[in-house]
């Protein structure tokens, strides 16, 4: 049979092997492939199945990581055919759902009756008393069920002859060839999608081609983590098949369920590997509400009406943020407002305190709330909590529900009913709309888009998030706390615990520094205080701190490109302020090896402006040259250094930082310095180097790139190149580089003057006067240098011009000292003389020696050229 499923087809293989081998072979290589069949058939459904509030997927897939029989396989498949979970199957799904669950008389063509009479022919002839559903109405969950004790009988409890085996191998691969021949699951586009630093994925299709996911590999605006996909109207992520880019080998949970990880087999190879049950440790019970749930039901909060959650206990007021937003949720123009900024800064906490105040005016009917938060940021750490809404029909039916809408309406009619109030046709209103920890809803833009789309003024629309990936019409930055609201927060829970002879100044300081005034990172650190009864470096505190790093930062850090994770990584690893043009010139110097390629479409502005969306670095404008420098909170470094360590990219972030530690540690302090001094730095890191004889062709590459963006790089490029590679050529175009750039600089003329006379250019470096002369209006006394040069390399004969060039030359310098010549000495005047010399106007060089023997009558140069013009008229 051909079979478009890779692994299947390879397990077809092998047991053409086995059958070449013994029929007892045979059969239990038929066996295996039957498992695969059947755990195959559950991970499509799984993968189908949408997130919702009830975590109906992965309280399956929880089960499935410990089961250890395929009889607990069969289990899931009724429940995601037919249970609760499968309310929540994605329309691409929905194929196999009716495949599977779909029943057949007796008698019927299809593919499933076909496949369940066959797999009960081989039952009833391994078990004569075993059921007979040729007479019955089945679905293809019969088969399942069927292959279940099939299993059990043969490999768990049973021995059968060899020659029962013998007689049932043909009718049972024909059972699994209408499968693997006509499930849905088996004729999808399955593919391993590999995310490149471009951005861009490379695609190991492994089912039904990849045509469907071709997309992937031309665009770059993306964001899938790695791994195995289905198609089903788009890329679904299949959490519970594993394999590679190369697709070398596939494996499928087998149980074992130990210490946070469970065991994967290869039915193909017979390997088995350990995966990480990380996220599936929590219980699937274990998910109580969280402290910010809605009420069930309307009450009277102040003037208005609502379901809002009580004001927050031991509450910091930070008064401009809150006066900002009250202002805005009560003006007349701005219908969706959002609070953006890192988890636990504080969001759900000022949208909380603002709307009670608001509620005691009659600005509105009512104040709805809606939480999707999955996480509870508590004092003692992170707690996963059941969210209230995942989706538009969630909200939209809750909002119903609150409304007292009876009888309770469908999806379809319950939108168009939000929808009305939104838009202010219904009679009741207006209302403020609040969607807390958007970040977690499932179909973000699909949301956000209804939402706006339908909200008119008065009513007015907010919502709290991590990420900025939607502009509203007046998005609020939320960051850390300011100095002041921070000392409060402090002084309240020490108080709060007991610490207060704790917390000198001193020790404030460094929390204030290290945490960056983010609210619950400070909680954090006081509460180990408490717990030690001493000071704690806030640094030792967040590296131990593993589940609040994850709550904090993980989804976001998911969601980011692999630029971006590349990028993020390499900041968290240099805790101090970078300059962006320096990290965008190591991050794209030119690279050897196999990341090479990638390297060269790295795009660095995407992934720090990526980066900064999801609030996870910090972009700092100051200094004379007004850069930008990059800094990362510490909680995010400490994070990012964990993920480091069982990253791919380390090698290469390493050598990154070699070349990002050679500008140095900045502080804030250091700003107002600008990037000169850790191009300079730099600089004499690499000059080093290069006396010890060592490679600095990376440095140069760095250096180089800043220029581009920082010009007065090109000079302290340009010094590296003359002083350490005695290279001229190259010094003498990153000096013009510099000067395309400051024509008026002196410094630059004279650089690239000086590097002409040891190039021995006698005609460049002529001609580098003459601009310098024109463009920066040198001081006189270098103007007149240039006029001696000229004439001591004209007298010389090492100047080589036709007669025309050196005519325009000459006359060029001549017109410029004498434009400024009641600046000259006696001494200028004779050189101004020897130019007219050399032009054969010889009554202007008497008259300027005539100027200079007035100003000086002993000049030396004045009279020896008096006396050659006397004789020259004698000679005439």
């Amino acid at each position: 049979m051909a079979v478009s499923f890779i692994p299947a087809s390879r397990m077809l293989e092998r047991s053409r092997l086995a059958k070449e081998e013994s029929d007892t072979a045979y059969f239990f290589d038929l066996l295996y492939l039957g498992e695969m069949v059947t755990k195959i058939l559950v991970v499509e459904l799984l993968t189908a199945l949408e997130d919702d509030r009830e975590r109906h997927r992965y309280s399956l897939e929880y089960e499935l990581v410990r089961a250890d029989g395929i009889g607990k396989w069969a289990e899931v498949l009724d429940q995601a055919v037919s249970g609760p979970a499968s309310q929540h199957l994605n329309p691409g799904g929905r194929d196999s759902q009716r495949a599977i669950a779909e029943s057949f008389k007796p008698g019927n063509e299809s593919w499933q009756r076909k496949a369940v009479d066959s797999l009960n022919e081989v039952c009833r002839c391994l078990e004569s008393g075993y059921e007979d559903l040729t007479r019955q109405k089945v679905s293809l969950r019969a088969w399942v069920r069927q292959f279940s004790w099939l299993r059990n009988r043969t490999r768990g409890h049973g021995a059968p002859r060899g020659a029962t085996l013998s007689s049932v191998c043909p009718t049972l691969q024909d059972s699994l060839a209408e499968i693997l021949e006509n499930a849905p699951a088996f004729n999808r586009a399955w593919a391993h999608l590999h995310r490149s630093l471009s951005g861009k994925y490379r695609i190991s299709a492994f089912g039904g081609g990849r045509d469907e996911f071709a997309y992937l590999a031309r665009e770059s605006d993306h964001s899938l983590p790695d791994g195995s996909y289905i198609f089903l109207g788009e890329p679904r992520r299949s959490s519970l098949i594993f394999t590679d880019p190369d697709l070398t080998d596939f494996f499928l949970p087998n149980g074992n369920f130990r210490n946070g990880k469970f065991e994967a087999l290869s039915y193909i190879s017979d390997e088995v590997r350990t995966i990480d049950g990380g996220a599936y440790l929590l219980p699937k019970e274990a998910q109580p509400l969280s402290e910010t749930t809605a009420s069930s039901a309307m009450k009277s909060v102040g003037e208005a009406l609502s379901n809002v959650p009580p004001r927050p206990e031991r509450y910091v007021q930070r008064a401009a943020l809150e006066t900002e937003l009250q202002e805005l949720l009560c003006d007349d123009r701005h219908p969706v407002i959002t609070l953006q900024g890192r988890g636990g800064v504080g969001k759900t906490s000022l949208a909380l305190e603002v709307l009670h105040k608001i509620s005691q005016a009659d600005n509105f009917f009512g104040i709805i709330w809606f939480s999707a938060r999955d996480i509870d940021l508590l004092p003692e750490g992170p707690k996963v909590v059941r969210p209230d809404v995942l989706s538009i029909d969630d909200v939209a039916r809750d909002f119903a529900g609150l409304m007292e809408i009876t009888p309770p309406l469908k999806a379809g009619d319950a939108r168009t009913y939000l929808s009305d109030n939104l838009s202010g046709q219904s009679e009741w209103g207006p209302f403020v709309f609040v969607l807390d920890n958007f970040e977690t809803i499932r179909d973000q833009a699909e949301l956000y888009q209804f939402l706006s789309n339908s909200v008119r003024l008065p009513n007015k629309v907010l919502i709290t998030t991590r990420t900025r990936d939607f502009k509203a019409d007046y998005p609020i930055e939320v960051s850390g706390m300011n100095e002041s609201e921070f000392n409060e927060l402090v002084d309240v829970t020490a108080g709060r615990l007991g610490i207060v002879e704790l917390i000198d100044s001193e020790y404030r300081d460094a929390l204030y520094r290290e945490s960056g005034g983010h609210p619950y990172i400070t909680k954090v650190l006081l509460g180990e205080v408490a717990k030690e009864g001493r000071r704690i470096t806030p640094k030792r505190v967040m590296a131990a701190k593993d589940a609040m790093l994850d709550a904090l930062f993980d989804r976001s850090y998911a969601s980011l490109s692999s630029a971006a994770q590349r990028v993020f990584l390499t900041l968290c690893n240099w805790r101090s302020l970078v300059p962006r043009i320096g990290l965008e010139a190591v991050l794209l110097r030119p690279v050897i090896g196999n990341l090479a390629t990638e390297i060269a479409h790295l795009d660095v502005d995407t992934a720090l402006r990526d980066l900064e969306q999801k609030s996870l670095i910090e972009v700092v404008r100051e200094g004379s040259d007004d850069q930008e420098f990059l800094s990362i909170p510490l909680a995010a470094a400490e994070f990012g250094k964990k993920r480091l360590v069982t990253s791919p990219l380390k090698i290469a972030i390493d050598s990154d930082l070699e070349l990002i530690r050679g500008f140095g540690a900045t502080t804030t302090t250091d700003l107002t310095h600008g990037l000169g001094p850790r191009i300079d730095r730099l600089a004499r890191s690499a000059a080093q180097r290069a006396e010890n004889g060592e490679d600095i062709s990376q440095e140069l590459a760095v250096i180089e790139y800043i220029a581009t963006g920082y010009t007065p790089a090109w000079l302290t490029l340009a010094q590296l190149q003359r002083d350490q590679l005695s290279d001229l050529s190259a010094s003498i175009h990153s000096v013009n580089r510099y000067i395309e750039n400051h024509p008026e600089d002196q410094e630059g003329w004279n650089r690239l003057v000086a590097l002409y006379q040891a190039a021995d250019d006698p005609l460049a470096e002529m001609n580098a006067r003459l601009q310098l002369a024109e463009l920066a209006s040198p001081a006189f006394k270098d103007l007149s240098s240039a006029a001696s040069r000229l004439n001591g390399l004209l007298s010389r004969r090492e100047l080589v011009l036709d007669a025309d060039e050196r005519r325009l030359m000459v006359r060029k310098m001549r017109s410029l000292l004498e434009s400024r010549h009641k600046e000259a000495d006696a001494t200028d005047l004779s050189r101004l003389a020897w130019l007219c010399m050399f032009t054969q106007d010889t009554e202007a060089a008497e008259r300027w020696v005539t100027q200079g023997l007035q100003r000086d009558p002993h000049n030396e140069h004045c009279l020896r050229l008096k006396r050659r013009l006397a004789a020259g008229a004698n000679d005439e």
